[in-house]
């Protein structure tokens, strides 16, 4: 997982898919998931976000390390 520049969350393609696949979203909403993800906090290098199927209210905790600074 990276952040852009503009703050937005940039998931690989096998992370991506293990998300769908933790909140039982069907391959047809792909394209357009029903998905909120929210930052909970960052504690000691690992930042945590909580990820939510808005239709089921199925949700997962994501944490990602967090890497240093790349110039």
């Amino acid at each position: 997982m990276q952040i852009d520049q503009d703050g937005n969350m940039e998931l690989s393609a096998e992370e991506n898919q293990m998300l769908m696949d933790k909140l039982d979203i069907a391959p047809q909403d792909y394209d357009d998931p029903p998905v909120e993800i929210e930052s909970v906090g960052v504690e000691e290098s690992v930042a945590t976000f909580k990820a939510s199927n808005t239709r089921t209210g199925k949700s997962v905790t994501l944490e990602f390390e967090l890497a240093g600074d790349e110039d």
